[in-house]
């Protein structure tokens, strides 16, 4: 049986562990054994438990922590091993695992432990260490410096393959499989870029590898420089939520495959409605309730909502905005939203932070009424259309994006203009009088 390692750099965020669960499930169904590595499972266990009892036999989570306490074991065995290596049989090592870079940074590291010793008055090395300093400082400050800068500003905030991928190997070493046929990146958008970093992905050993891109950069500039990890020689091809990428990326790498796959959700309910759909339906009264729900962001149309909210009838209208609030991305309206969350109006609710579960989140759009996503400049997919027909919800989007042309075409709810308060205001009112049997979810 062939088996497939999925990778997951950012598990414990909510419902993106929801990718993790059915991408397990579905390369289950597919016929592979699958390896899920992450910090935490996500419920990943016990939904395929519950889901598919009959295949869960073929699945496995290697923590973080399992992959970095067997690191620290095979670390002190690699460092006895080295110990009673000579310099050739050292050298061959290096080459193996880390390649021709390797091995030209270790004669690098060489000469400088060599001649170390021979500077025998501490407080002497110690002037020699403060002046590289001083010298790296000021080339920090050239012209030449700040264009590096900008050119290695791609991996700013990113995260390393590395650290990944020594958990891969981890997780071949404490695993009862062998080696993965595959490795699958969720979420390749949060990954570095240029070559210093993607190097590992194609060191001796390293296995082929495929990833879900959410934002694809050439779908929105055909001009822009592709993903750089895509040049890896390891690398087999993406999948994209957005077809309009697959064009784009199939003539810049043809040697890549690049697939479409649909924006998976989960729509499994709680046993029990949670504290949080309780107290806002409790709330709400008989009132309306909208919902924004997920990460609140500056991108989610989010000043907008608050003039929606001001011009609403309150006494129609309640409001929720449920989930974490990333304040830097608000620029000059971060102060607006801040004062807005600590002295919030009657018809709102607010609860900050991530979900525990993908259920409970399931069971806010349950319980709510309308969905809002009227996202400003978002040219993307989201799973909240996918929620939205599962729990027969409408959703409001913007009109001019892929979610537009997916309610329209779906009949799942209506469009309107982001910026567009009036716009809006108008198809709340009208979502809130169709009845639900109209629509087509």
């Amino acid at each position: 049986m062939k088996s497939i390692f999925l990778v997951n750099a950012i598990s414990g965020r909510g419902h993106l562990d929801s990718y993790a669960r059915l991408y397990s499930r579905a390369f289950l169904e597919l016929g592979y054994r699958v390896v899920l590595l992450a910090e935490a499972d996500g419920g990943s266990t016990d939904y395929l438990m519950r889901s598919s009892p009959d295949l869960a036999s073929n699945f496995s989570f290697i923590s973080s922590d399992q992959a970095r306490s067997s690191d620290h074991a095979s670390t002190s065995c690699a460092d006895q091993a080295r110990a009673r290596m000579n310099l050739a049989q050292r050298s061959l090592r290096v080459w193996q695992q880390e390649g021709a870079r390797g091995v030209a940074v270790r004669c690098g590291r060489v000469p400088y432990r060599a001649l170390s010793p021979l500077v025998p008055i501490p407080s002497l090395r110690y002037q020699i260490n403060r002046i590289g300093r001083a010298i790296a400082r000021r080339l920090l400050r050239t012209e030449l410096a700040r264009m590096l800068k900008l050119q290695f500003s791609l991996d700013v905030g990113r995260l390393m393959f590395q650290p990944l991928l020594d958990h891969v190997n981890s997780a071949i070493s404490i695993s009862e499989h062998p080696a993965p046929d595959l490795i699958f990146f969720l979420y390749l958008d949060l990954m570095a870029e240029r070559r210093r970093n993607t190097a590992v992905l194609d060191h001796p050993g390293a296995r082929p590898w495929i990833g879900i891109l959410f934002h694809p950069r050439l779908a929105r500039d055909r001009k822009a420089p592709i993903e750089g990890y895509f040049e890896s020689k390891n690398a087999r091809g993406g999948v994209f939520l957005l077809p309009s990428a697959l064009s784009p990326y199939a003539t810049a790498v043809p040697n890549l495959h690049f697939a479409l796959a649909p924006d998976v959700a989960d729509l499994e309910l709680p046993a029990e409605p949670s504290k949080l759909a309780i107290d806002m339906r409790k709330q709400a009264g008989e009132r309306t309730i909208v919902l924004q729900i997920g990460s609140i962001m500056a991108h989610k149309g989010i000043p907008t909502l608050l003039d929606v909210i001001g011009a609403a009838d309150p006494s129609r209208f309640f409001f929720a905005l449920i989930g974490e609030v990333f304040w830097e991305t608000f620029a000059e309206q971060k102060d607006r939203v801040r004062s807005f969350y600590m002295q919030p109006p009657e018809n709102v609710y607010l609860s900050q932070g991530y979900l525990k579960n993908e259920p409970d989140y399931n069971g806010l759009i349950a319980a709510c009424d309308i969905v809002y996503a009227v996202y400003q400049d978002f040219g993307s997919s989201s799973n909240s259309l996918t929620k939205a027909a599962g729990f027969r919800r409408p959703i409001l989007v913007s009109e001019n994006s892929l979610m537009g042309e997916r309610v329209r075409r779906s009949n799942i709810g209506a469009v309107a203009p982001a910026g567009n308060v009036e716009a809006i205001l108008e198809k709340l009112v009208l979502l809130s009088k169709q009845p639900k049997d109209s629509f087509g979810f």
